[in-house]
């Protein structure tokens, strides 16, 4: 958000939970969505007395491979730490998570125009699920709590304070999305709460402060405004609308003189706009002490070489393959990168176009609108991915090849391709029944315009009296019969040739 007398400051945390099948110190099962309230749990994760936390290897790896995946330097030791608050969804009265020595440090991430530094990268637990309700008797407010999420394994990622627009912490926070759905980190499906991202967001005066390392320090003696943090927030659309919502807050009340307090809010998705919730604790609140259950690890370079085999080619780089190599535009390549399995299949049907035309930029354009045409329209239309639906590659390669050489038209191209889709009949079976009538209709195409010209004697008047418009409904009326296998151009010579 531009303004000419102040700078954004943001920084980012998203929580991420990793895949695996049980929680973060117990054995408990991790799917906990829908299923029935306090059903996932037991002593480790309810914090029953005597109870002891038992590290998952695998949500550290995960961990990790985020980490490298971000360019962070990997700590050889990890240590965890309790992080206290008295909430009720957290039955302990601490969380383990960490604090000094995070697992991951100093990484970044690429974006289209702009580089997102990040501080840490750390492993903890998540909190379990409230939910508020009034009684329809007596109108009191109560609570329940549900601990099926209560330990279910938590990445916390944290930016230095350098996003400077809602709309740069979006991408930031989609490109996040992409890694850990691409490295199957996460399914990050932010309905499910499965990722949620939380803005800390100041105003200062232009030139008056500067940033040292993780922090932002005043220059002179001026005095910097306070943070807001913006909490649990449960879209990407909605963190680029909070972040603007609060900057623009954030200025009134300083063009107006009024007091900014450090203060924790919440995005009302619903009446667009952040709504107060708590006085922002520091961390010297949460009074944080190593967590004397859980012994110090050590991360070996055969541990991390290991981590690193799971990494695979990431958005960014295959954002700059696709207009590099394959000359796509840069928002083809977008939207065939934003997910891992469109991405893999666009390489597969790429390949099988360009060992016939051996000609990269055609079969890269042909390969990307057959998927971001008329296959995304049928997924969306279909609610499936890419990955579930019965899509045969080689058919896929015949189908743009006739459509290529002009051996049959968009249209009729796209017909047989919702037809094949529509009621599971085999593309390749639909592609030759079309040439076989295409070649019948070739031998009596004359026969049938001049069946057309006999059967529409208005619109051959109309042509005569000077109107052209009829020349496209009579040639509609040839494609008609011939079921669409006639070749347009070709039937509109006939025509006109008959018609004079």
């Amino acid at each position: 958000m531009e303004n000419s007398k102040y700078d954004v400051i943001v920084g980012l945390e998203i929580h991420i939970q990793t895949k695996t099948n049980s929680k973060m110190f117990c054995t408990c099962p991790t799917g906990y969505f829908q299923k029935e309230p306090n059903t996932h749990v037991c002593p480790v994760c309810l914090g029953l007395p005597g109870a002891l936390p038992v590290p998952n290897k695998r949500a550290l790896e995960l961990c990790i491979l985020m980490g490298l995946a971000t360019n962070c330097d990997i700590a050889p030791e990890i240590h965890f730490d309790r992080k206290h608050y008295f909430y009720p969804d957290l039955p302990k009265g601490y969380q383990i998570s960490q604090y000094k020595k995070p697992i991951c440090s100093n990484g970044h991430v690429e974006l289209s125009n702009s580089t997102v530094e990040i501080e840490r990268i750390h492993q903890e637990e998540d909190v379990a699920k409230s939910t508020h309700h009034i009684e329809t008797d007596t109108n009191k407010e109560y609570s329940l709590i549900d601990y099926n999420k209560s330990g279910v394994p938590l990445i916390e990622i944290v930016t230095k304070p350098c996003i400077r627009s809602g709309e740069q912490a979006k991408e930031y926070a989609t490109r996040i999305r992409q890694i850990a759905r691409y490295l199957n980190i996460s399914d990050a499906d932010m309905e499910k709460g499965q990722m949620r991202c939380e803005p800390n967001i100041s105003v200062q005066k232009k030139g008056m402060w500067e940033q040292k390392g993780e922090e932002i320090v005043p220059i002179g003696k001026y005095k910097l405004n306070a943070k807001i943090e913006i909490k649990n927030i449960g879209s990407i659309t909605a963190v680029e609308k909070s972040i603007n919502y609060e900057v623009n807050r954030l200025i009134e009340a300083l063009e107006t003189n009024k007091e900014i307090i450090q203060q924790t809010r919440g995005w009302n998705a619903n009446k667009n706009m952040t709504e107060f919730q708590r006085s922002k604790e520091t961390s010297d609140d949460y009074r944080y002490m190593a967590e004397p259950d859980i012994p110090i690890i050590e991360t070996s370079k055969e541990n991390i070489e290991e981590i690193s085999s799971e990494i695979v080619e990431l958005p960014h780089e295959r954002i700059n393959r696709y207009m590099n190599k394959h000359m796509l535009s840069e928002y083809d390549a977008n939207v065939l990168s934003t997910d891992r399995d469109v991405a893999i299949f666009y390489d597969n049907l790429f390949i099988g176009l360009d060992k016939h035309l051996k000609d990269t930029p055609t079969s890269a354009k042909l390969a990307s609108n057959c998927i971001t045409g008329t296959l995304f329209a049928w997924l969306n239309e279909k609610d499936i991915s890419i990955s579930k639906a019965n899509l045969d590659i080689a058919d896929l390669v015949q189908w743009n090849l006739a459509l290529h050489s002009k051996e049959i038209t968009k249209n009729k191209a796209e017909e047989l391709l919702k037809e094949s889709l529509n009621n599971n009949k085999n593309l390749s079976d639909l592609l030759d029944n079309f040439r076989k009538q295409s070649e019948k209709s070739a031998g009596n195409l004359t026969d049938i315009v001049k069946d057309v010209i006999s059967q529409n004697e208005k619109a051959v008047k109309d042509f005569k009296d000077g109107n052209n418009a009829s020349v496209g409904f009579l040639i509609g009326q040839v494609m008609q019969k011939t079921q669409g296998s006639a070749d347009p151009n070709e039937a509109r010579s006939i025509l006109m040739k008959e018609l004079e």
